[in-house]
């Protein structure tokens, strides 16, 4: 009953934080990203250069046509990345609040402040090494940026969940981990990441690049911060009656 009702709530927080997410995106994200494909086709439709080269286009790749067939997969997609998301979410607040009964568990209010935590560990840690991309902009290999978002945004859970829920000297290890990615450092491209434009759409990508870092923060922000409160107000609401609270003392003297 538990597991179900563990699912159910996943899947309802998902699918409502996937649309506030890409109703967000559609206002904030997607008009920047259009203008920067206007400048993609057209040095796409120029003759090839070797600084163009060192940009991967991934042709003979199928993607969804401009309008309504883009919109509907960019909607499936981010509500697909917030179950899972949710999926992660409201377990943990789960067993916290299973844990803090007695000292105020899972709301609204300590769902935005484990959103709030989510949105550093998923958007503004990476984003210190990799910030995120416009299209035509050059950039290192796939496999070895994924490779370091990856290790950032562990490093950053790992290393948050040690400050905050760790009391123990041991706990600044959490500022270790949180510098590990770092010191080991983001896999950049050598150049400027817009060198294959000439200079007038090269300072127009420039000034893109800047809007787009603050749209895609704000929306990730929005993303993260509603997944916490309705993870938050799910958890009360339908799985607090469930779950058997036992107090950190009583499970020691047992």
């Amino acid at each position: 009953m538990l597991f179900r009702r563990v699912i159910a709530c996943a899947l309802l927080v998902g699918l409502c934080a996937g649309l506030i997410h890409s109703a967000v995106q559609r206002l904030q994200v997607v008009p920047i990203i259009a203008a920067a494909e206007v400048f993609e086709s057209a040095l796409e439709a120029s003759p090839p250069s070797h600084d163009h080269a060192a940009h991967d286009h991934g042709d003979g790749t199928w993607e969804p046509q401009a309008g309504f067939e883009r919109t509907a997969w960019t909607v499936i997609a981010n509500v697909l990345a917030s179950i899972g998301f949710a999926l992660l979410l409201v377990p943990a607040l789960a067993a916290w609040d299973r844990t803090r009964r007695d000292g105020g568990g899972a709301s609204i209010a300590t769902g935005l402040l484990w959103g709030a935590a989510g949105w550093v560990c998923f958007h503004v840690w990476p984003a210190l090494g990799l910030p995120p991309e416009l299209p035509g902009e050059a950039s290192a290999p796939l496999g070895a940026r994924q490779a370091w978002w990856a290790l950032a945004v562990a490093c950053a859970a790992a290393g948050l969940s040690m400050l905050c829920l760790v009391r123990a000297p041991w706990r600044l290890g959490g500022l270790v981990l949180l510098a590990l990615p770092f010191v080991i450092g983001a896999p950049h491209l050598d150049g400027a990441p817009f060198a294959a434009f000439n200079a007038e759409a090269a300072a127009q990508m420039a000034a893109l690049k800047q809007r787009f870092l603050v749209a895609t923060a704000i929306a990730s922000a929005v993303h993260w911060l509603a997944l916490g409160a309705l993870s938050g107000a799910a958890v009360r609401r339908w799985l607090r009656p469930l779950l058997t609270y036992t107090s950190p003392r009583a499970s020691g003297e047992r």
